[in-house]
């Protein structure tokens, strides 16, 4: 992707740990053998956000995120990047109970170190700053990835951090 790309499109899975072990040092390498300048190729990061002004809010935030997670979580193809992370064997479990068909049990299998990895969490003031100070070094952009799952307030709001995220970083 380096070598012929503008931009990667990661995955929500990908933490910034991964993005920055391998995401970034292997697109590098590419771009340099073209002869391009690395910086020139954007990484686009989507992520989901647990965000809310009270603990109600964010506890549903964080179930939302956790059933997100789960459901990454259960490909076989992602359980590198989650065992590289710190935690091996969340995909074999939460397979076995998918396949048993316990979905509640799949999402139980999501720990809040879980969504401290996976997800950025805050208060809706404090968002736009979680954001930068999460992937500001590792990605040009950012998708929200649950920005526009909300109701049309929400979604109002999210706006709102996007234009501030952009003109923190843009500045």
């Amino acid at each position: 992707a380096g070598e012929v790309a503008d931009g990667v499109h990661l995955h929500p899975i990908a933490d910034r740990g991964y993005i920055e072990r391998h995401a970034i040092p292997t697109i590098a390498e590419g771009a340099r053998r073209a002869g391009r300048d690395p910086a020139g190729v954007d990484m686009i990061k989507p992520l989901m956000t647990i965000v809310g002004d009270t603990d109600e809010e964010i506890a549903d935030g964080r179930d939302r995120a956790r059933a997100s997670v789960a459901f990454y979580a259960s490909t076989p193809n992602y359980a590198f990047v989650l065992d590289e992370a710190g935690f091996e064997g969340t995909t074999s479990r939460i397979r076995e109970k998918q396949k048993a068909g316990e979905l509640a049990a799949m999402t139980a299998e999501i720990t809040d170190e879980h969504l401290a990895t996976f997800c950025v969490e805050s208060s809706w003031d404090g968002l736009a700053a979680a954001l930068i100070d999460e992937y500001g070094a590792t990605a040009s952009r950012l998708v929200l990835y649950n920005a526009g799952s909300d109701t049309p307030d929400r979604f109002d709001r999210y706006g709102d951090v996007a234009r501030t995220v952009s003109n923190r970083t843009s500045s």
